[in-house]
């Protein structure tokens, strides 16, 4: 009886109320169901902890969601801000019982946050093993935004088979999108497609002032919007400024779908891709005639129905053609947006207002954590050891993770008072920090992206080095529309090579700062209408080959004189 009113409690999301019922200081032992309940009740009243205890209780029932049961109380200790004891249950989630894929999702997931480097370098390459063994089951593990930042060989990364939200489309599905009628007028309308517009994003920055700056006697524009209340709440005002502002946060896919064909759109352009909180089933309803891929996912959008890609010959050349469903729309300097007219440029903060030595060359990291691969620590440790004045400079946050990182490098020879953790800051004075920075150092296979371009902006040089896939080659676009190709390294030990020669030649290493504050103001990277017009022209030539009743196609654009 007890059960039955505790569902009911929780079906009326009086959560409280149905624990008052199933935990009564008299009763002596819960049935499985009333301690999956108990768990479900503390997860929804955000006393994660407490959550945990009780799927693990039930996990230990056994049965063939045991596993399952072990990762979800791993995330649930992950969120009372246990890394230690959440990793330690995600392995067991995995390692203990039959293969599943959300234990083992997780799991990989906390391996990377966290950086277990050693035991990540294992499981990796577990992993790609059963993946090259052609094992469909690690196929579906890992969503496609985690798996690029380990994994750099595209013929794995375009057989990924999890879409975050979605069924994948069809060429059934595609071709029925392609046949609704569609009637295009002198004007393209282009309706963006993203959760992120506040001013605040990482994307809207770089994209904000293309948005704002597209001609309006040529183009309409139009943004659907599903950002969070939350998102919305920061935004420092340039988000009232957006054009055709529209919110669908509330409609379903089918009828956030349905309004954006009302609304003759011609070419609907999803900004978010595989990444966090994508509407990729919506983009698979069928919006427009015209669907393309661009900015926030970089890499083939599998399973989400976009005709092209917008990239470049850097990212995207020809080789990479085989793993990609879209077709390439190369734009003809860089494929990313910067935003010149917002992006703040404070003066430099002092050094000793950061806690940097003044005497030391200080390399800079303030990519996200997870991005250090055993690969990148590996060269990041080449490089400290033999430029032995410097010290690393690096965002993370996490105690427990700070902790690993640190006795890694310790094991290779890089004392801890080597590496200097920094906090995140607003983004104003996060650029005039990076002024305080020496050499910025990258990651791989997943490269800084807007964290390359904020460096870049204040100034600060950023070697990289060639990649294999999308992510891995997005600095190297970067720095050569920036006119600084010098910076890209052809191998790993030339990469080296390049970080240190920098830090042991002080007038060669201020000559190049100088050189990219010089080339800010000129050269292509930041030249936000130069790459407007571009992009415009890039709308143009789809739209034109769909008057004409052909299929997408390759496209390069041509640059402006």
């Amino acid at each position: 009886m007890s059960l039955s009113k505790a569902l009911q409690c929780y079906n009326a999301k009086d959560y409280e109320g149905a624990l008052r019922l199933l935990l009564p200081k008299h009763r002596q032992a819960l049935s499985a169901e009333e301690i999956l309940l108990v768990a479900q009740c503390y997860a929804k009243t955000e006393k994660y902890a407490d959550a945990a205890i009780f799927y693990i209780k039930a996990a230990d029932l056994g049965g063939p969601k045991a596993a399952m049961l072990k990762a979800l109380a791993a995330n649930m200790l992950q969120q009372a801000d246990d890394s230690l004891a959440s990793l330690h249950t995600a392995r067991l989630a995995a390692k203990t019982g039959g293969f599943d894929a959300n234990a083992e999702e997780i799991y990989r997931r906390y391996l990377h946050e966290f950086l277990c480097l050693d035991e990540a370098l294992m499981d990796d390459q577990r992993f790609l093993d059963r993946m090259k063994a052609g094992d469909e089951r690690y196929l579906a593990v890992e969503f496609p935004q985690r798996h690029i930042g380990w994994c750099a060989d595209e013929s794995l990364n375009a057989r990924l088979t999890k879409v975050n939200g979605a069924l994948g489309f069809t060429q059934a599905s595609r071709s029925a999108r392609r046949a609704v009628p569609h009637t295009f007028t002198d004007r393209i309308r282009i309706g963006y497609l993203s959760g992120d517009f506040s001013d605040q994003h990482a994307t809207m920055r770089l994209l904000q002032s293309v948005m704002l700056q597209h001609d309006p006697e040529k183009y309409d524009i139009t943004l659907f919007c599903y950002t969070p209340d939350e998102l919305i709440n920061i935004d420092g005002g340039l988000r009232a400024t957006y054009p055709n502002l529209i919110r669908i946060g509330h409609l379903s896919d089918e009828d956030a779908a349905a309004l954006i064909r009302s609304r003759g759109i011609d070419i609907l352009v999803d900004l978010k891709g595989h990444t966090k909180g994508t509407r990729s089933a919506l983009v698979n309803h069928g919006a427009a005639p015209i669907q393309v891929a661009y900015l926030g996912y970089p890499g083939s959008g599998t399973g989400i129905d976009c005709d092209y890609i917008i990239s470049d010959a850097v990212v995207t050349p020809e080789t990479s053609r085989p793993f990609y469903h879209e077709k390439f729309c190369l734009m003809p300097e860089s494929y990313q947006a910067n935003d010149n007219v917002y992006r703040p440029l404070p003066p430099a903060t002092p050094r000793n207002a950061l806690g940097l030595p003044q005497d030391r060359i200080v390399f800079a990291s303030f990519n996200a954590h997870r991005k250090i691969t055993p690969s990148t620590a590996g060269l990041w440790a080449d490089i400290l050891r033999q430029a032995e004045n410097s010290v690393l400079w690096m965002m993370c946050a996490d105690s427990f993770t700070r902790g690993n990182f640190t006795r890694w490098m310790s094991a290779e020879g890089i004392d801890a008072d080597r590496i200097i953790f920094a906090e995140p800051l607003a983004y104003p004075a996060h650029i005039a920090r990076l002024q305080a920075a020496d050499i910025g150092l990258d990651t791989f296979p997943y490269n800084g992206h807007t964290t390359t371009s904020d460096k870049l902006w204040a100034g600060l040089p950023v070697p990289t080095c060639k990649g294999t896939h999308f992510a891995s080659r997005v600095s190297e676009s970067l720095l050569r529309a920036l006119g600084v190709g010098e910076l890209v390294a052809d191998t790993s030990k030339h990469y080296v090579e390049l970080c240190v020669s920098l830090a042991k030649d002080a007038d060669k290493l201020r000559a190049l700062k100088d050189r990219i504050a010089a080339q800010r103001a000129v050269a292509p990277l930041f030249d936000t209408a130069r790459f407007t017009r571009h992009l415009e022209r890039a709308y143009a030539l789809m739209v034109e080959r769909a008057r004409q009743g052909l299929e997408p196609d390759h496209i390069t654009v041509p640059a402006l004189s």
